[in-house]
């Protein structure tokens, strides 16, 4: 089941409008962070 839902990120006084799209699946818990995620989210290595 696909669903999406509005947000927001703030930097300084600007405002960008994001939409993030969510999948679940009745399987084995997992996160994956698809398309362009600024460097601030990346996992540790």
């Amino acid at each position: 089941m696909v669903q999406r839902v509005l947000s927001a990120s703030i930097i300084g006084l600007n405002v960008d409008i994001i939409e993030v799209e969510v999948d679940i699946q009745k399987k084995v818990p997992s996160f994956e962070i698809v398309g362009l995620p600024d460097t601030t989210v990346k996992g540790k290595s």
